[in-house]
């Protein structure tokens, strides 16, 4: 049995540990049918004094974050967006990021529906008010070896873009048509996850691709998606102050001045360090797949067997109110993640049905959201 299919919005929150749970208590009380939780950091710099600070690395601090994300209706996102923004404070730097797209759901297990959020009438005006990001923005998420995300993810602080999520989880499927290759690729994988304004993910992506060497065998693979709202955590580095008002709330009063933030435009770092711009991989479609622990494996070798190249799996948590279905099963879940070109996502789907991915025992949800653009190293034949 199967749940509706169309165009629905897709919400992600990046919230610091301790402001999650007010966060997901206004969402079930507004009305969220279900959300997942899954376990994550950041990491931001930390201004130091002495001889710590000429020790590369050392000038970064992690911080534990939640991980919500959850599917709604279109209508309802930007609603969705203010709760959070609202609850958990987010207008004020160095509190979280949250950012809705949209997607194609085109397959669920008849348990999970898209949230309808019906907000109070007196809040629907302030929807207008909340610094919601007035330029396009886009989502940009790297996927590299255990141990490089703080390297490759203080790309989004150096260049001042945003504070960066990372989370753990693993790949499958490629490392299986390297051979012997694949003995030095650990599956274990770290996920990088931020916000960028459009007109700076040329330059992030590139200089990420420097620092994970991504243009090598088995280092990683990075792409970029379109985001329809957001809000960027721009507290990229933390200190003692010494003024007033710290850069990171200048910043934002001079974005809200400005209309948007194309004044503060670093196209030119990538001329100033001498990196060539590459060739990227277009046509491509995020496939996800979500289902109940322990099924991901087969399922994603039946996906692999209809064209899908491999995967990168992360778990999570599924949280519901008590009077749901998910409420009263609550569930580990994992999410797979395929880049897959658009001319095999029915073959793709065909082999999942059959391996029994929207089974009561599966609960599956396949969705896909379209790839900007992605790199990672191409065999050259």
């Amino acid at each position: 049995m199967t749940g509706k299919k169309g165009i629905y919005s897709w919400v992600t929150a990046f919230l610091y540990r301790g402001l999650s749970r007010g966060v997901m208590d206004a969402l079930i009380e507004a009305g969220v049918s279900d959300f997942s939780r899954a376990a994550g950091r950041c990491i931001v710099r930390e201004e130091k004094g002495g001889l710590l600070s000429l020790v590369p690395g050392r000038d970064l601090t992690e911080d534990p974050i939640d991980i919500i994300s959850f599917m709604a209706e279109a209508k309802s996102a930007p609603s969705m967006l203010t709760l959070i923004i609202e609850t958990g404070g987010l207008a004020t730097p160095g509190r979280g990021s949250v950012f809705c797209e949209e997607i194609r759901l085109l397959r669920s297990h008849e348990s999970f529906a898209p949230s309808d959020l019906k907000p109070p009438e007196e809040k629907e005006e302030k929807i207008e008010q909340i610094p919601l990001a007035r330029t396009r923005m886009t989502g940009i998420c790297c996927i590299v070896q255990n141990g490089q995300g703080n390297r490759v993810g203080r790309i989004a602080l150096d260049t001042g873009v945003c504070v960066p999520s990372i989370h753990l989880g693993y790949g499958t499927g490629v490392r299986d048509k390297m051979g012997l290759l694949r003995i030095a690729i650990p599956a274990e994988k770290e996920i990088i996850t931020f916000i960028s304004r459009a007109h700076d993910a040329d330059t992030v992506m590139e200089l990420m691709i420097e620092a994970g060497k991504l243009d090598q065998p088995g280092k990683g693979f990075i792409f970029s998606f379109p985001l329809k709202q957001g809000l960027q955590n721009i507290k990229v580095s933390r200190g003692e102050r010494q003024h007033a008002a710290s850069i990171d709330q200048i910043v934002a009063a001079i974005d809200g001045m400005k209309g948007g933030s194309e004044w503060r435009e670093r196209t030119n770092i990538l001329t100033r360090n001498g990196i060539k711009k590459r060739s990227y991989l277009k046509g491509l479609a995020d496939m996800t797949l979500i289902c109940d622990e322990g099924f991901s494996a087969d399922l994603i070798k039946a996906a692999m067997s209809a064209g899908a190249g491999g995967a990168t799996v992360s778990r999570f948590k599924q949280s519901a109110g008590s009077e749901s279905e998910q409420g009263r099963r609550a569930a580990s879940r994992e999410m797979c993640s395929m880049a897959v070109s658009e001319a095999s996502i029915p073959g793709i789907m065909e082999a999942l049905e059959k391996a029994g991915a929207f089974s009561d025992e599966c609960r599956g949800q396949v969705f896909v959201r379209p790839i900007e653009k992605a790199f990672t190293y191409v065999r050259r034949k």
